[in-house]
Parts: C-alpha cells; sequence; structure tokens
C-alpha cells in the first residue's frame, strides 16, 4: 500500500523512523491489545455494558423493534456476550496475576503518550503513521469502556483529542525528525516497548519455539505467568516478520544507537 499511494505515506523514510513506528505498531498489536481486552471483559461495569452494545450490533433491527420481543432478544444476546467473553480473558494473557502489569502499562502508557502529543498531532509529526492507527485502534476501543475513559479523561486531555483527531485523521505536514522527537517518544520507547513488550514477546517465542504450554517471566517486578494458546503463536509469528525488516536497517548507525539508548538492542537479532 506504500508503494501504491505514495501521497498517503504512514511509514516515514528514514531508516530508524522506519523501524521504529514498525516497532511501536508492533508493541500496539502484540500487547495494548491486552489493555483493551483486560478492561473490556475484567470489569463489571465495562463487561456489562460492552455486552449490550454487541448484542445491539448482532441482534437484527427488525427484531430490536419488536416492542416485546426486541427487548427479551436484546437481554439474551447480551447475556450470552457476557458469559462467553468473561471466560475468555485467558486468551489474551490476562488473569489474577497478570492483570495488574497490563493495568500499570496501560496507565503509563497513556500519560506518556499524552505527554508526547502536548505538542504535535501525530506521533511521528504531523501526519498519522502505522504507529498512530495501531495504537488507536486499541486506546479509542478502550476509551469506550467506562473504566479506561475515567483514567484517559483525568490524566491525559492531549490524548484524548489525539483520540477524536484520529477517527478522521488529516495530514497537517510532514514528519518530525528523531531529534525533535526523543525526548517524548524515547521514554514511551524503553519504558513500554524495552521493557515490558520485548521480554515478554521474547519469553512468549522461546515458549511457542520449545512447545512450552505456560509462560512464566517478571516484568518490572511482577510475575507474568499465563498458558501459551494459539494467539501467543500468532505473536510468534508476527514479531519474526518484524525482525525480517529489521536485517534490511540493522545497519543504521543512528537506529543501533536509539536502540542501546532504549535498552531495546539486546532483544532484537538480525
Amino acid at each position: 500500500m506504500e508503494e501504491d499511494f505514495k501521497n498517503k505515506q504512514v511509514v516515514p523514510e528514514p531508516p530508524a523512523l522506519s523501524f521504529l513506528s514498525r516497532l511501536i505498531e508492533e508493541y500496539a498489536d502484540e500487547w495494548a491489545v491486552k489493555h483493551m481486552c483486560h478492561y473490556r471483559w475484567h470489569y463489571e461495569v465495562n463487561l456489562d455494558a460492552a455486552s449490550k452494545r454487541f448484542a445491539k450490533l448482532f441482534v437484527p433491527k427488525t427484531i430490536n423493534k419488536l416492542i416485546w420481543v426486541g427487548p427479551f432478544v436484546l437481554s439474551k444476546a447480551a447475556k450470552a456476550f457476557k458469559s462467553r467473553m468473561s471466560k475468555r480473558l485467558w486468551v489474551i494473557g490476562s488473569n489474577e496475576i497478570t492483570g495488574i502489569s497490563i493495568e500499570e502499562s496501560f496507565e503509563n502508557l497513556i500519560r506518556l503518550l499524552d505527554k508526547h502529543l502536548e505538542v504535535r498531532p501525530y506521533i511521528f509529526g504531523a501526519r498519522p503513521s502505522i504507529a498512530d492507527f495501531a495504537l488507536w485502534g486499541h486506546i479509542y476501543n478502550a476509551n469506550n469502556d467506562v473504566t479506561a475513559n475515567d483514567f484517559i479523561q483525568r490524566h491525559a486531555p492531549k490524548l484524548n483529542d489525539w483520540i477524536i483527531r484520529m477517527i478522521d485523521p488529516k495530514e497537517k505536514g510532514g514528519f518530525e525528525e528523531w531529534h525533535e522527537l526523543k525526548p517524548t517518544l524515547l521514554p514511551l520507547i524503553k519504558e513500554e516497548v524495552s521493557e515490558v513488550f520485548l521480554p515478554w514477546v521474547t519469553a512468549n517465542n522461546d515458549a511457542v519455539k520449545n512447545n512450552k504450554d505456560e509462560l512464566s517471566i517478571t516484568l518490572k517486578g511482577r510475575p507474568f505467568e499465563h498458558k501459551v494458546t494459539s494467539v501467543q503463536r500468532f505473536h510468534a509469528k508476527s514479531f519474526g516478520l518484524l525482525m525480517e525488516h529489521y536485517k534490511t536497517v540493522s545497519q543504521d548507525q543512528e537506529l543501533e544507537e536509539i536502540l542501546v539508548e532504549a535498552g531495546a538492542k539486546a532483544y532484537l537479532n538480525a
């Protein structure tokens, strides 16, 4: 798509920023999904509200309009969603042990991203990037749920503007250079990608490679343990594709310096 829509570029051209945008996208797709799903299906208030929303989407409008039948069918559908999803948090690795780490990671991401977006409309500058689209999908949905929405509204006013802006993003200029992004983007990469996502995905990949049924590591001083499912096996495949791209840019000096400073280099094998 980048080749077909050169005037709508979403990946920065410099090798360093090209890889960093993809690395943040990978973090979003394979880790931030835990944030959204955990909040939505763990907390009763979110579970109840989301189940009712989904029921309205899946029950045909013709049935919804029936005075007696509609409310009954909607109620049954909502209960079915609630029953199913409340039992499936294990799929994304959310449980009594990992829940605290997942929530701490979400709150940290929100604060760091809010700080970064104080002086720019999008993560890599004045136009949306692949990182914006990936993170926005999960944060936008989390913001639709009571618990995460409450945190975002109280602690992240600039992020809230970005959430709205990304519904219909407009190009406002070009991508920034690393020295402009570094003061607030480096902390995000270091604290979330390097200290949380990369240790987890490395352990996950090792578990998949060795056909282990469970994963057990320590993230920021807390135990993080969950079953290894087909979802985690896809994480390993997806990260492998990212590493294929890394091989093409790993000799870039600026990128190497950034990865070393961010603490990410040790987890990447070219």
